[in-house]
């Protein structure tokens, strides 16, 4: 683990000590969540800044490792300026509301509340669709450094995540991720996904997670061709799909 994370420090000092800030961020509001029992929708309202901490940590530690294959350093150094720019605001937007005992996103009582979520919106709708044209970039490098598994997961992983991160756009025209029932119903531990209704985080958080996941699938498979990833990138677009449609029929998970 230590020689991975300092590979990750030399690839990108800039995402590495965006990611080590959100894990401490991670623990410390852990922590703060045994002293503060304050609720929101039915449970801490730390929760959320907590998930979203320990999210961008894995978010900004992968990327490294992604674009050490892209000979473009300019690209990759201004992705990763404007990427954890962006990331620490998203932060700083949702534990400041958390400390005033406000939600983060749609909320759109009150003037600041409002402005906050539109211009939280209007932030990482710039760094996906910056992290689309990083993806773009992937199609002109050729597999010589890399398999063409690894290559073809990395494409796919990257485009995946941006469209599965675009059904955040879903949500916030709903002002609501669930769908058959009102926000803050009963939820699975950990997650706290509805139980009772469809909700839409579900195929949002899996398909954001493609990034790792799909070239994972190849380096734990140690796969060189280029088929088996695409077949099971493939297989895990449809599956992040099905999700999406049974959480808009109102259905859940279980």
């Amino acid at each position: 683990m230590k020689m991975l994370f300092n590979r990750i420090k030399n690839l990108s000092p800039t995402f590495y000590y965006c990611g080590l800030g959100h894990l401490a961020l991670f623990v410390l509001m852990l922590i703060i969540a045994q002293f503060d029992h304050r609720q929101l929708m039915g449970i801490n309202l730390w929760v959320k800044p907590i998930k979203f901490a320990i999210s961008i940590a894995i978010y900004c530690l992968t990327w490294p490792l992604i674009l050490q294959y892209l000979p473009f350093d300019r690209l990759k150094k201004r992705f990763a300026n404007f990427s954890v720019s962006a990331m620490t605001f998203e932060m700083l937007a949702i534990a400041s509301q958390a400390a005033r005992g406000q939600l983060s996103h749609y909320n759109v009582t009150g003037l600041y509340n409002a402005i906050l979520f539109s211009v939280m919106g209007l932030v990482i709708v710039s760094q996906t669709v910056f992290a689309i044209y990083v993806g773009y970039m992937f199609f002109k490098v050729r597999a010589v450094q890399i398999s063409p598994a690894l290559l073809w997961s990395i494409r796919l992983g990257i485009i995946m995540a941006c469209i599965f991160a675009f059904e955040g756009g879903i949500m916030a025209s709903r002002l609501a991720h669930t769908v058959g029932a009102a926000d803050g119903g009963p939820g699975l531990p950990l997650f706290n996904w509805s139980r009772i209704a469809g909700d839409l985080r579900i195929a949002h958080f899996m398909g954001l997670h493609a990034l790792q996941i799909v070239p994972l699938f190849v380096v734990l498979t140690n796969t060189k061709k280029a088929k088996p990833a695409i077949v099971f990138a493939g297989l895990y677009f449809v599956l992040v799909s099905l999700l999406f449609y049974n959480a808009m029929l109102g259905r859940p998970l279980f």
